[in-house]
């Protein structure tokens, strides 16, 4: 025996190997003595730190071997992987069986010893070394379901009070599963993981990870931008777990730069985020790369890459958008207008379009549309390029521009003709018994002050009309009643349009909301000044609403609208100290919904968020409406309530600069007012139904109510 280290001998074989190693020959079974010689050895070379070493020459062997002699070579093969119990050499014996050709049936042999250490909580290994033959059971089950379906069966089996090591590496491993399997109840488990310190990170990462699939693949553009923007919020959680999370803030980056670009941001603003997230990728790849990485991390380094792409070019064409024309039009064609319209394809490697290109494609066909001269030059690349694999894209972008631009004309020839969405108009002139003329001209005044009053309208406003009507679109009260369905939309339209103004104006400009804005001396506005502000808003809008109805659902209402047969009410409350929308519906929306007991099961409730001041800045419109299905006990119908939070407690553009460059200090909330003990309601069941979410909604904390 050779002497290592006090108490420590190496065995023959080993010794032998490390000679072999030393010479920088190839090591065999036959010149480390012999089949027979490792059989005999192995409970002993299990310890060994050339334990890998050895299965990598037993490997080479058994390739060669005979069919009439796998059986031994593969009895020996499982014999030393189930031996190990050293890290470094379970690495080293991941490697080695994930490069070569294993002997017919010793894969699932391996497989089980692998992952009988992966579950071993005696502590007979160390938590990392049980991490790696998690993963050596991973490599092996990736093409064999049955061995899927154990290895899915050993991590939903895992609890959050193993050891920390073990469950990091856990999480990471249930993410790339899923990625490659879909499997539903991964997600669940990494909900649970994300609840644990340990592997928090990890699973909040592989939860974003599992939305952004989940929304690419969705075909529903209003379920996929709820899972996209929950995806987002995911990434966001990872981020700020982790002193250095190049991976995270790469994809919440990447994210955030397709809303924007959805927005129609700027491209100073969308090439500011693209150099955040190319700092990102380049830290991510500087740290993470290794020629030694499993391939399905390597898989991860290449997706993370293609993400990287894009933003590079969603940030130049942006630019060129801009332009009145292109100076190389080839190359804004080929590279940037086509290249994102196709996103998924060409630059994210997908085999089909989906969510993304619903994201960027509008603003594509709508800049292009705006601007003669790029329209003029992407047709006559068409003209110059008809062998062009991308064709198909360009031809769908002209066409787009088409439908566009023919619209714009028919409007401006025919205002009356393509104003016949006003036929409800046509109607109530009608029983004025008006003469066919004076319709014509009311129809036409209607229809262009409304569209002029409606040219300013977002796409955040129309995503918020698009997702809280596809939430009630099948109610029965919507969906079978033409009022109901009218009175709902018309108040969703008022109350969108309400908000938007009230986040963009000022006190100077309207003291009337100065209510909206922090007060020096720290008092808060009561319920009534939301209330009356509101009303006059609807006022403008309709001579049809009532401030505080009584004999609604035997209480008194804040603000109600009536059509022929139904009514609408909108519930107002003030909040203080949690405006989350889930503490918002549990606390609110049984008083909401009890004014719907003789009309439509559709209301609205709007709280003025007074729960802490915006020293950052006032939250963004779409994370300021939700829509909530509520289902009272009892009842087959739910009833839906649509939750608007309007922010107090403001401060002005200068005065919120100024706080962000405050060094390190927060400010301290002025002293608030008491506020009342809140009883949450028994008699319902607040849930959110998946359609519902809008999009860009994050839950703001805050919130306390006041009758």
């Amino acid at each position: 025996m050779v002497m290592t280290a006090p108490g420590a001998q190496l065995h023959p074989v080993e010794v032998t190997l490390h000679t072999l190693l030393s010479q920088g020959e190839l090591p065999s079974v036959d010149n480390l003595g012999g089949f027979e010689v490792i059989v005999e050895a192995t409970p002993a070379l299990g310890a060994s730190p050339f334990a890998g070493e050895i299965l990598s020459a037993v490997l080479r062997d058994a390739s060669n071997a005979l069919v009439k002699d796998v059986h031994p070579w593969k009895d020996l093969i499982d014999c030393l992987v189930r031996a190990a119990i050293s890290d470094v050499a379970l690495i080293e014996m991941v490697d080695a069986l994930n490069s070569c050709q294993l002997p017919d049936g010793t894969a699932n042999d391996v497989f089980m010893a692998f992952l009988q250490k992966a579950v071993d909580v005696s502590g007979a290994i160390t938590g990392y070394a049980r991490a790696v033959a998690l993963e050596g059971a991973f490599r092996l089950a990736a093409s064999d379901r049955r061995m899927q379906l154990r290895l899915l069966d050993a991590l939903l089996g895992i609890q959050i009070s193993d050891e920390p090591h073990f469950l990091r590496h856990a999480a990471k491993i249930m993410g790339i599963a899923h990625s490659h399997w879909r499997e539903t109840e991964l997600v669940e488990k990494l909900r649970i993981f994300s609840e644990c310190e340990d592997a928090a990170y990890e699973a909040s990462f592989e939860l974003g990870m599992a939305g952004l699939a989940a929304a690419l693949d969705e075909p529903k553009r209003e379920t996929a931008n709820a899972i996209f923007l929950d995806s987002l919020q995911w990434f966001k959680k990872a981020e700020s777990l982790k002193e250095a999370a190049p991976e995270a803030a790469l994809y919440g980056e990447c994210l955030t730069l397709l809303t924007d670009f959805d927005a129609h941001k700027t491209n100073i603003e969308l090439r500011a985020r693209s150099a955040t997230i190319q700092k990102s990728a380049f830290e991510l790849l500087a740290w993470h790369a290794d020629e030694n990485s499993p391939t399905w991390l390597g898989a991860r380094h290449i997706q993370a890459a293609c993400w990287n792409d894009l933003a590079g070019t969603l940030a130049s064409l942006a630019d060129s958008l801009q332009q009145i024309s292109w100076w190389e039009p080839r190359v804004v064609i080929e590279c940037q207008v086509l290249a994102a319209y196709s996103a998924g394809r060409t630059i994210l490697k997908r085999s089909r379009d989906g969510y993304l290109e619903t994201l960027l494609r509008p603003r594509i066909v709508s800049s292009i549309a705006q601007r003669e001269g790029q329209a003029y030059l992407l047709k006559c690349w068409l003209k110059q390029n008809r062998e062009h694999e991308q064709i198909p894209e360009a031809d769908a972008i002209l066409s787009g521009i088409d439908r566009l631009m023919a619209a714009d004309a028919e409007a401006q020839r025919n205002p009356t003709e393509a104003a016949t969405v006003w036929a409800p108009v046509a109607a109530v002139l009608s029983q004025a018994r008006c003469s066919k003329e004076t319709e014509r001209r009311v129809i036409e005044v209607v229809s262009n002050a409304y569209a002029f009053s409606l040219e300013g309208l977002t796409t955040a406003e129309i995503d918020i009309f698009d997702h809280c009507l596809a939430s009630v679109e099948h109610h029965p009260d919507y969906r079978d009643g033409v009022r109901g369905a009218k009175l709902f939309g018309t108040v969703l339209l008022w109350t969108t349009r309400f908000l938007k103004n009230r986040l963009e104006i000022t006190k100077k400009d309207d003291p009337s909301v100065a209510y909206l804005f922090e007060k020096s001396d720290g008092t808060l506005p009561p319920e009534s000044a939301l209330q009356d502000d509101y009303f006059r808003w609807i006022s403008t809008q309709s001579a049809s609403g009532e401030m505080e109805p009584t004999n609604l659902g035997g209480g008194r209402a804040d603000v109600a609208l009536k059509t022929t047969g139904e009514r609408m009410v909108i519930e107002i409350k003030r909040e203080v100290d949690d405006g989350s929308f889930d503490s918002l519906a549990n606390h609110y929306a049984g008083q909401t919904t009890d004014y719907q007991n003789v009309s439509i099961r559709l209301g609205f409730l709007l709280v003025l968020d007074l729960t802490a001041p915006k020293l950052e800045g006032t939250p963004h419109i779409r994370s300021l409406m939700q829509c909530r299905t509520i289902r009272r006990l009892g009842e087959s119908e739910p009833r839906h309530v649509v939750i608007v939070k309007v922010p107090g407690r403001r401060y002005l553009p200068s005065d919120i600069s100024k706080n962000a460059h405050l060094s390190g200090t927060t400010a301290k909330s002025p002293n608030r007012q008491p506020k009342r003990k809140k009883v949450p309601d028994l008699a319902i069941q607040a849930v959110s139904a998946a359609a519902s979410v809008l999009p860009g909604i994050a839950d703001a904390s805050g919130g306390s109510g006041e009758n």
